[in-house]
Parts: structure tokens; sequence; C-alpha cells
């Protein structure tokens, strides 16, 4: 046995346990009152009608003693069922203390109390740091793979210029600018696992933020047929009144520039970008389509996934990453709604956003 568990071992053999302390409480509580009762009975009973014998006397202390022996009892076995939770909160702290990726929960015994409240807050905190571990781990290991060839990349050229290349200036020059490339590569490349991550530990409950994804949506719209003035960017807003949605506006304006520039970088011959606004009772529904290269149905599969590229050397070109489309998923589904591809290779994408519709009132938290 280590040193902790030992601790823990003499902690708990030494210690006046929270359920002896009430129990114990609680039948003197009730013997002192017995006690203080049966004075003032034998006190009234003496005054009207003189001394109790001595045997009533003792039968008397007799069932005072008994009686706050069984409420002591009582207690013990009270306390044991009330603290019950609390036992089962320990068992989830120390499981999680040896292990935070444990799957142990604490489980809701009894009614709607306050330790049902305790319970669920203990559990929703250690899935929220569960999270933040796992995306600690991820972005750990997705920054070692990622940027190892342009590390790699920018200590070859490195080693080059410090064994003769600095002496060309031809070769000093295209090293200098090829290892400042890769340095911005770098720098991409982090910022948007930064995103990612963040994206991933956005909690909803939490977001009092509400947005209207109709001026959301014109104003990304008129920046793209500003900055990219070659293309045709078309906007069907369906929708009669102002549509909102529980989500910061800046990661709104992400999600939308994110598939705008996704739907810019893979059009090939037709530059048309279509954009499409609708709602329904209960969600709103954003549409981005391009009508570029399009997908094979295997590659459509992983679209969403980090870091992937369909064609590597294309997408590095383009300064793509394969992180944008991730970024956009986890914040759709941060916020509680889905997005959804449909391509045709050869005849384009579209990408469509469906998030909750925000009704006042309804989905105000408590």
């Amino acid at each position: 046995m280590n040193k902790t568990g030992k601790e823990t071992t003499e902690k708990a053999v030494r210690r006046f346990s929270l359920r002896w302390q009430l129990a114990l409480g609680m039948a003197s509580g009730f013997f002192v009152i017995f006690v203080a009762l049966a004075l003032i009975l034998v006190g009234v009973v003496k005054h009207y009608y003189g001394a109790l014998p001595s045997a009533v006397v003792f039968w008397l202390w007799i069932i005072i003693a008994f009686g706050g022996l069984v409420i002591f009892v009582f207690a013990l076995i009270l306390m044991k069922v009330i603290l019950r939770p609390v036992k089962l909160i320990e068992t989830t702290i120390e499981a999680f203390e040896d292990d935070p990726m444990t799957e142990v929960r604490a489980s809701e015994v009894g009614a709607n109390d306050e330790f049902s409240d305790l319970t669920r807050i203990l559990n929703r905190t250690i899935d929220r740091l569960q999270a933040l571990i796992s995306a600690q781990q991820r972005f750990v290991s997705d920054v070692s793979h990622e940027l190892r060839t342009p590390v790699t990349i920018v200590r070859g050229h490195m080693a080059l210029l410090n064994r003769w290349g600095k002496d060309d200036p031809e070769v000093l020059e295209d090293s200098i600018k090829s290892s400042l490339l890769e340095v911005q590569r770098m720098e991409t490349l982090i910022n948007e696992m930064l995103n990612l991550t963040r994206a991933e530990q956005i909690p909803i409950d939490n977001v009092k933020e509400v947005t209207d994804v109709g001026g959301t949506m014109h104003r990304v719209y008129d920046n793209f047929k500003m900055i990219h003035p070659d293309f045709v960017f078309t906007l069907d807003d369906d929708l009669a009144a102002e549509a909102k949605v529980k989500i910061r506006q800046d990661h709104m304006e992400q999600i939308l520039i994110i598939l705008a520039d996704n739907a810019v970088k893979y059009s090939l011959e037709r530059y048309e970008i279509h954009f499409a606004l609708s709602k329904t009772a209960n969600r709103v529904e954003i549409g981005v389509q391009d009508f570029g290269e399009g997908l094979k149905p295997e590659d459509a599969k992983h679209v969403f996934d980090r870091f992937y590229r369909v064609d590597k050397a294309r997408s590095r070109a383009k300064g793509g990453t394969g992180l944008g489309l991730s970024i956009a998923q986890r914040l759709v589904e941060a916020y509680g709604g889905e997005i959804a591809l449909e391509s045709a290779e050869g005849s384009g994408s579209i990408f469509t956003v469906y998030l909750p519709l925000y009704i006042e009132g309804k989905n105000e938290v408590n």
C-alpha cells in the first residue's frame, strides 16, 4: 500500500464521521428533552400528588435511557440513508483522482433534493474537465504531428545556410523566403488549432448572447462580394421576420466565413457562390453552395475530420490546413446544431447548417 493509501486508511480510522456526529447529536438532543420533560413531570406530580414511588422513578429513567438509545440507533440508520449520496460522491471523486478519464459517475439517489443537485453538478464538472483534458491531449498530439514537417524544413534550410549557403546570395534569399513561408504556415496552423480547441470547450448552458442570423449573413455576404469581385454571389433570404439563435455573434460569423471561404477556395472554373437562409418552426437553416470540384463519397465522409485534406498538395498550395470545417462543425454542435454536406464530384458542394431557433421566453434559462 502506498503512502497516500495509508494516510487515507489512518484518517478513516481516526475520524469521527459525520454520520456518527449527526446521530449522536440527534440522540443527545432528544435525550436532553426527555430528561427535562421527565423532571418537569416529576415536579408537577410531586407538587399535586406527592412524591412518586422509587420504582416508578427508576423505570422512568430506564425508559428515558432506552428511548435515547433507540433514537440513537434510529438516527444512525437514518443518517446512513440520508448521507448515502455523499458516499457515492466521495467514491466518484476518488475514482477521478486515481484516473482523470474515469467513466465512474455519481448516481442520483432518492428525491430531487440538494444532494441530487450536487451530484448533477459534480458529474457535469467531471465531464467538462475530461473534455478539457481530451482537448489538451489532442492539441499536443496535433501540434507535435503537424509541426514536424515545417520544423524539419526550416532546420534543413538553416543547416544549409550554416554550412555554405550564406555565402551564396541566391541560396540565402531562397532559404530565407522558404523558412518565412513555413513559419507563417506554422503560425496559421497553431492559431487554427487553438480555435478548434476553444470551439470544443463552449459551455452552451452559459451562453447568454443572442444573434440575429439574417443580419450576420448579410454582413458576411457583403464582405465576400467586396473581397472577391471576380465571383458572383447570390443570397436567397426567405426570412419573413428576424430569426435569432443563441450563439455568440463572432462564432456565427466565423462559421459563415469558414464555409464561404471553403466555397471560394475550391471553385475551379465556375466562380459562383450561393447563400440561402430560411427557418422552420424550431430552427434556422443556412446553406452555402459552390459549383466547384465537389467530393467523392469516400472523401465526403471525412471532410469534417481534423487535418483531412482531399488533395494535400493542392490544399497546401491554397493555404489549407484541414481544420476550417472541423472548427465550423465543433462550433455548430457546441450550440446544439447540426451541419450537413451534399456533394457530387465535378458539380460542387452544399453545406447546410441547422441551428435551434431562439424564442424569447421559451428558451430562457432559469
